[in-house]
């Protein structure tokens, strides 16, 4: 059940009834419209602008008496997509922040994710170390091999790539694990699975930056079983 629960929640933490928007006269989603919504504490993510051409630019979040705007934030349109909401102690020291995960890329295999991080109760922003430049800064890797800081991991054979050098992809999800606010990136072969980097955050005032990482070879289909 708990590695279920690790895999829900790595497309990240769902939207908690995200009412549905009144659709404008061409069909599309409207500003003010909310995309995702927590209850207890009620925390409510809403648009500042009609969708255009996929993509929501510009959200609201209102928690308690307190509303914040913004306008950097980009997601995608697709109500499948929308925004993820959580309230949890991202920091260890007793008191919860408020945790948006904003989809800002998807295909076919590939699903990326935007962690963004609000203090309570004025909801300003924490700025929170993007993982892939970090992690293509720190992990070193070779055909057979990654090096962690500290540590050297030997990969999983692969039939059929022989000589294919590992890379870490762009596929970004989020989770919080243990209390922390952890990434989980890709590392392929060629465009074949790997592992994935999980890379544990902490907090440092009012931030959130890399703490450690570790290499997980397990695919995500064997998580179910």
């Amino acid at each position: 059940m708990r590695l279920l629960c690790l895999l829900l929640a790595a497309s990240l933490l769902p939207t908690h009834a995200a009412q549905v928007p009144v659709p404008t006269p061409t069909g599309g989603i409207p500003a003010g419209a909310t995309v995702a919504q927590h209850e207890g504490p009620a925390v409510t993510v809403q648009t500042t602008a009609p969708a255009r051409a996929g993509w929501l630019n510009g959200l609201r979040v209102t928690a308690g008496g307190t509303t914040r705007t913004f306008p950097a934030w980009r997601t995608i349109s697709n109500p499948t997509f929308w925004p993820g909401v959580t309230v949890t102690d991202l920091s260890g020291d007793g008191h919860p922040e408020v945790l948006v995960t904003l989809m800002t890329d998807e295909g076919t295999g590939v699903a990326v994710y935007d962690a963004r991080v609000l203090g309570r109760p004025d909801l300003r922003e924490w700025p929170v170390t993007p993982p892939v430049p970090y992690l293509r800064q720190q992990v070193r890797l070779s055909t057979h091999s990654l090096t962690l800081p500290g540590r050297s991991v030997k990969l999983p054979p692969l039939p059929g790539l022989r000589g294919e050098a590992a890379r870490i992809g762009d596929q970004v999800r989020w989770t919080v694990q243990e209390g922390r606010l952890t990434a989980l990136v890709e590392v392929q072969r060629a465009w074949a699975f790997t592992g994935r980097l999980v890379l544990t955050y902490r907090a440092q005032g009012e931030r959130l930056i890399p703490d450690r990482v570790r290499f997980d070879p397990t695919p995500l289909d064997d998580l179910l079983e």
